[in-house]
């Protein structure tokens, strides 16, 4: 679900992982200077945290990017359902 519209051209998009309980996880998109492929950064860390961390963390955020998107998976596997790199 979106749970937080930016600017409709621009913006970065970041995405929640909510396991509803047992953690969420924020990702934040980056681009593979090797080859310049999209990846996804664990902007939270490389573990699950309580969800009033992640929101920290995005609200922190958005004071830096005020056109930044949120969407937010809820998924009790904390599945990003994502093609891309994950690090």
């Amino acid at each position: 679900m979106v749970t937080r519209r930016g600017d409709e051209t621009a913006g970065t998009v970041l995405l929640k992982i909510n396991r509803l309980g047992p953690g969420c996880m924020v990702l934040s998109p980056t681009t593979n200077f090797d080859d310049g492929a999209r990846m996804w950064l664990k902007g939270t860390g490389p573990d699950w945290v309580e969800e009033s961390d992640a929101d920290t963390y995005i609200e922190k955020r958005m004071k830096n990017d005020p056109d930044l998107w949120v969407l937010e998976i809820e998924d009790r596997e904390g599945r990003a359902f994502l093609d891309e790199k994950i690090e």
